[in-house]
């Protein structure tokens, strides 16, 4: 972003009383986790964004979020909730978390003392909020074979003067070449930094996702609220917008996904159901994984129900290949039917993540989250990719590599394959 365009982001960018959530709105009826939450060390990052597009209003809130939690909690936690400012009901939470620790360090490192990493160096520029005055020393600072001893005089953004061992220095800068101890002592003009803009505002819940029930060529919407109004998306553009329960889905002729965005006057949109399909006849090829690999699973208990399954794991069944017949070359698009239980959908790290392979081309990664702890029987579709099929045979292949398919857990990585689908496009 250019400078104009950072300082819009970040007087733009909604802040509540207790810090910048990392979703906005927020989901009703979930645990504060990513939802209704300020995680410090992402806080951290809104920070550095606030310092650098010179907004010391934002620089000062999001200060408060990380000092103000710290202080209160006597630890630093790894979120609290954003509508509150505590840390009791959230999903998942602990102490004398790392990043959150780091967060607040980087606040010193990063923004106090303005240092910032280069390869053959450290550069300076301080910012210091006008509340902060006196001298501010980091001691006994380690960089390669250098201690730095620095002291940041006055207040602002506006470099006075720079001394390394009482030496004035044109430029803000310590090298990889020093050696020994150095003290450093930067002095700010203690000037006034214009003021900006800061989006404070309360906290907001997005309208419910549309419970749709489709009846014909009719969708449904069973749970309407008030003030809300719904988009109807066509293959993920806007078509029209609806203020009633029902809607006449529009007659179509190729594979279409038909979706509803719940729209609020007041708190901003909301997310689209699980998208109503049109597949015509004769475009939907489905090939069962058993067709092509050894099924069942211990995950599920009753062996018939586990035969449905391929189970992949980051060693058991890590390259599902199998050829289709394809009668006109062309674009089609291929998704999986699959189960994930190692984990709850709101928290943990154990998304399955394979890779895409057609006719020996990467076409894409396939994304297969969890959905649910134990959940082995509960099936979705993963993402769809679009890709080119010759016509005649084509040598498809669902790949575990490394490392792009390794997920933050890397351990547990695991999914249960029904059934792969290619639809015409």
């Amino acid at each position: 972003a250019n400078e104009d365009m950072a300082q819009s982001i970040i007087s733009r960018t909604p802040v509540v009383p207790f810090g910048t959530s990392s979703v906005y709105p927020q989901i009703s009826g979930i645990k504060p986790y990513h939802n209704d939450a300020v995680w410090p060390f992402v806080q951290a990052y809104w920070n550095l964004a606030a310092a650098k597009a010179k907004n010391e209003q934002a620089l000062n809130a999001g200060l408060a979020a990380i000092y103000r939690a710290s202080t209160l909690f006597g630890t630093h936690k790894e979120l609290f909730v954003a509508s509150n400012g505590d840390y009791r009901g959230t999903a998942v939470n602990s102490d004398k978390m790392l990043w959150s620790s780091t967060g607040c360090v980087s606040m010193i490192v990063r923004i106090f003392a303005g240092m910032e990493f280069h390869p053959d160096g450290i550069s300076f520029s301080p910012f210091v909020p006008s509340w902060l005055t006196g001298d501010k020393t980091i001691s006994n600072f380690l960089y390669r074979n250098s201690v730095l001893n620095i002291t940041v005089k006055g207040t602002g953004n506006k470099i006075e003067s720079f001394m390394i061992d009482s030496i004035d220095c044109e430029e803000y800068y310590v090298p990889t070449t020093l050696d020994g101890e150095h003290n450093i002592t930067i002095t700010l003009s203690n000037n006034e930094i214009a003021k900006q803009n800061i989006n404070m505002t309360v906290q907001k819940w997005m309208p419910y996702t549309p419970i749709v029930k489709e009846i014909g060529d009719t969708a449904i919407i069973t749970n309407v609220e008030e003030n809300v109004k719904y988009n109807l998306y066509l293959n993920g553009e806007i078509s029209e917008q609806i203020d009633s329960n029902a809607v006449i889905l529009p007659q179509a002729t190729n594979y279409t996904q038909y979706a509803l965005a719940p729209i609020s006057t007041t708190n901003g949109s909301g997310f689209i159901q699980r998208p109503i399909e049109y597949i015509p006849n004769g475009s939907l090829i489905m090939l069962q994984a058993e067709s092509f690999a050894t099924s069942g699973t211990s995950f599920i208990k009753d062996k018939a129900k586990a035969r449905r399954f391929v189970e992949i794991t980051t060693t058991k069944n890590t390259n599902l290949t199998f050829t289709v017949e394809i009668k006109e070359a062309g674009e089609y698009f291929i998704d999986v039917r699959y189960a994930n239980g190692s984990g709850p959908i709101n928290t943990e790290n154990k998304c399955a993540i394979r890779s895409l392979m057609v006719n020996g081309n990467y076409a894409g990664p396939i994304i297969m989250p969890q959905r649910g702890i134990d959940e082995w029987l509960s099936t979705g579709n993963s993402n769809m990719q679009c890709v080119n099929l010759n016509q005649g045979i084509n040598k498809i292949s669902i790949e575990y590599r490394k490392p792009e398919n390794i997920n933050m857990n890397v351990d547990v990585n695991t999914a249960l394959i029904d059934f792969i689908r290619i639809i015409k496009k």
